[in-house]
């Protein structure tokens, strides 16, 4: 090989594991708020519910253990209010009913409704008193549900509305 092909060879390897350095330190985000959670039966009736958010710190989600039943679903414990934490992480322990048909069909439903938990002034400026702006598009998402064109809602399959024109977003976990 030539000096020169061997130059090139040394600065393009250079070149592609600087590539590689920026790529792997980047931040990831979501292009819209979201919720996840895991869920995890531990002990006799306690369910353990871990998960993470992109909403603002210190936003309340409702947390519930549900089932299915037909188009609708049955709950099988109080709703818990659970905060974020700085980093969008939230964990809590629920309790669920004794004497429960088919506990494989358990699922726990996080959910943000401004409506739902208590929110703080800090946490409704960003997303609005009525979850307006979560839909993360610069456009206020109550303006346009009447045409049923809401922004948002076709990048975000979490998010949704209900009447009164409240907006959230829900995620559902199975009970492992």
């Amino acid at each position: 090989m030539t000096r020169r092909a061997i130059f090139a060879l040394g600065i393009m390897a250079c070149v592609l594991s600087q590539t590689a350095r920026t790529q792997d330190s980047r931040r990831l985000s979501a292009p819209t708020y979201y919720i996840a959670a895991f869920a995890q039966l531990e002990y006799g009736d306690t369910i353990r519910v871990r998960g993470a958010s992109n909403l603002p710190p210190g936003a309340s989600v409702a947390l519930d253990v549900v089932a299915t039943n037909g188009d609708g679903w049955t709950e099988y414990s109080k709703t818990i209010c659970v905060a974020t934490s700085e980093e969008g992480l939230f964990n809590q322990e629920m309790n669920i009913s004794t004497g429960l048909p088919h506990r494989s069909d358990l699922f726990v439903r996080a959910t943000f409704l401004t409506n739902a938990c208590k929110q703080s002034a800090k946490v409704l400026q960003i997303v609005g008193d009525r979850g307006e702006f979560l839909g993360n598009d610069g456009d206020h998402v109550a303006k346009h549900a009447e045409t049923g064109l809401t922004p948002g809602m076709a990048k975000n399959p979490q998010l949704f509305q209900v009447s009164g024109f409240y907006f959230g977003i829900s995620a559902l976990a199975r009970v492992d």
